[in-house]
């Protein structure tokens, strides 16, 4: 096993399902070897039946972005992802989540044809090809690097594909209150993932100074909504951005979660378990104990 044994859970995991590049196998087995406790696959849109193991706890979950107007209205270049665990197949959720993912496939191909007048030519069929549940936008970003238009993902994301660059790129998403109404119907738990895309601007780095008062509203509205709780371990965060959210988690009542957001090489600096390894994240297990419990009261 590696010597980078920092996290003993690992709650934000992305496989080939969706945007990933590992299989559910073998993020298992990465997981198992990593000596990790629990993980959660948490693929956009689609639920990943993951076998269950003796040596390691799963649980079911998913990742969905969510359309809130006021937000986007505020600030196009803002996103909000919802981390939804412990969501069971035959549920409300995840019936829903197949007529997302067709809206999303024709979300595709509104981006190739505004790719086009920047003179990016990606067919549909091309795009189709792809051996995923979920096609988006690392998916075309990943064609736009093998046909040789960018340099990297990275690059593919900054000048053509970020949020406040092609106009509608959220047709397909449902409304946050619908979301989180729809996954307290299926007795689910919700977190807010990666929080400062709240706070996402034209320049923005995640190491700015993001958690403002208007973060903190805009969690409180949420928070109404019915959000359980708040990704507080993530990738590049430090500890004075992890100290501040655990005590607005503490002030609103809100549990703390915590993951990797793991896509194999398509982040190839973000590793399972770890994060990043100049600033590596530990999840400690009693958080997953409190959801647990939170869960068994639903």
């Amino acid at each position: 096993p590696s010597t980078l044994v920092f996290m003993s859970i690992d709650l934000h995991i992305h496989s080939v399902n969706s945007d990933g590049t590992f299989s559910v196998e073998e993020i298992v087995n990465l997981s198992k070897e990593l000596q990790l406790e629990a993980i959660s696959i948490t693929d956009h849109e689609y639920l990943t039946e993951v076998p269950s193991d003796n040596d390691i706890k799963i649980i079911k979950g998913i990742e969905v972005g969510a359309d809130w107007k006021e937000l986007k209205s505020k600030n196009p270049f803002a996103g909000i992802h919802l981390l939804v665990y412990f969501l069971d197949r035959n549920t409300s959720l995840n019936a829903r989540l197949e007529e997302i993912r067709n809206k999303k496939k024709e979300r595709n191909y509104i981006i190739l044809e505004s790719l086009k007048k920047s003179g990016i030519d990606i067919e549909k069929s091309e795009l189709d090809l792809v051996k995923t549940k979920v096609p988006g936008r690392p998916h075309i970003a990943q064609i736009m690097v093998e046909k040789q238009y960018v340099s990297n993902v990275s690059e593919a994301f900054t000048k053509f594909l970020r949020n406040g660059i092609i106009p509608n790129i959220d047709t397909h998403q449902l409304d946050i209150e619908e979301i989180i109404q729809l996954s307290k119907e299926s007795k689910s738990l919700i977190f807010l993932a990666h929080p400062h895309t709240l706070m996402s601007s034209e320049s923005y780095k995640k190491n700015q100074n993001w958690i403002t008062s208007e973060f903190f509203d805009y969690l409180k509205q949420i928070k109404i909504m019915g959000l359980s709780g708040l990704e507080v371990h993530y990738p590049g965060y430090n500890s004075s951005v992890k100290a501040q959210l655990i005590e607005i988690c503490e002030s609103l009542d809100l549990l703390i979660s915590g993951g990797s957001d793991f896509h194999g090489e398509n982040k190839p600096s973000n590793l399972l378990g770890i994060g990043y390894e100049n600033n590596p994240i530990k999840v400690p297990l009693n958080l997953l104990s409190r959801m647990e419990e939170a869960y068994a009261k639903l």
